[in-house]
Parts: C-alpha cells; structure tokens; sequence
C-alpha cells in the first residue's frame, strides 16, 4: 500500500516518478470522506515501492472533488507537480527541491478559466513533461471567455523563472 487501508481519506490517481537518487516520489489525490476538502500529498519509497512514508502535502486542489496531479522529475534533479485548483479556478506549478518532503509557492500557469456555458466548472486532469530545451509544458482540460466550452489547453513555460509565460493553445476543431 502507499495510502495504508486504515487512512480515512481517499486517495486515488497517483502520478509518480523515480529520482536521481533512485527513491520513487507519488504525488496522489487526496478527498476527505464526506466533505469537500481535497488535496495532493507526496509520498517517498527508498524500497523500490515495497515502503511507502507520507512526505508532506504538496497542494490543495478544492472543492468538486479536487483534482488529480501531474508530476515529473526535472533534468536539474528538482520534482515539479502540476494541480488544477478548483477553488481558486486556476492551474498551479509547484517545485520540490527534497524529493517531495516541502513544496514551493504556487507558480500560475493559467487564471482565466470561466465555467462553460452549461456552468460546469470542470478544470485541470493535467499532464506534464519537461521538454527537450529545458522548458516545461503542462496539457489540461480548460474553458475559458475566449473558448467558453471545455477543451484542451496547455501552456509551455520556463522551470527557472517565477512566473509562468502562458501560451495558452486554441482547441482543434475536427472536420
């Protein structure tokens, strides 16, 4: 088990990878049972995965079940993890330097979502890769004022810089 069957809170959707060091990180979705608060915590395997040890939280992600993570390991040996955040309705970056035990500050990748025009406020499920100059990209479920019904979206950004260049992509429209 990574979550032992005797913790009380959901924990499902693990994004997990190896570090340097050859320890496994898993960044997992967290929901407290009967109620609307959701997080993503980090847990640490020295054991190839036969052990797993909480490490910390690394977000919260809302209400409406929250949402799932994104982590990867960066070539500088840093651990980002990507969330949608559905209460403040936006897509957040955070680094970890220790292999998961603290995380940074929210680094924003996207701030403009607007439900769709059925009032869904569905966002996030995102992915991330470290590309091959270095940049990061994250791909997530969106809407917004620009495209007001639900797509995909990604946005491409610098892993050394504090802020976000958001190149939010259009939908691609098929036929």
């Amino acid at each position: 088990w990574v979550v032992g069957p005797d913790d009380p809170h959901r924990a499902v959707m693990p994004s997990t990878v190896r570090c340097g060091s050859g320890r496994l990180v898993s960044a997992i979705r967290r929901r407290q049972v009967g109620s609307e608060s959701c997080w993503v915590d980090a847990y640490g395997s020295a054991e190839g995965g036969c052990g797993w040890q909480l490490q910390g939280k690394v977000a919260e992600t809302g209400p409406w079940n929250g949402n799932p993570p994104a982590l990867v390991a960066l070539t500088d040996g840093r651990l980002c993890c990507v969330v949608g955040d559905r209460k403040t309705c936006r897509i957040i970056a955070r680094y970890s330097s220790d292999e998961g035990k603290t995380w940074g500050g929210d680094v924003v990748l996207r701030a403009d979502f607007q439900p769709d025009r059925y009032g869904d406020p569905d966002l996030g499920y995102p992915r991330v890769a470290q590309r091959n100059d270095g940049n990061l990209i994250a791909i997530y479920y969106w809407a917004s004022g620009a495209v007001p019904h639900q797509h995909i979206a990604a946005t491409i950004w610098n892993a050394d810089e504090d802020v976000a260049c958001v190149h939010p992509q259009p939908p691609l429209r098929c036929g």
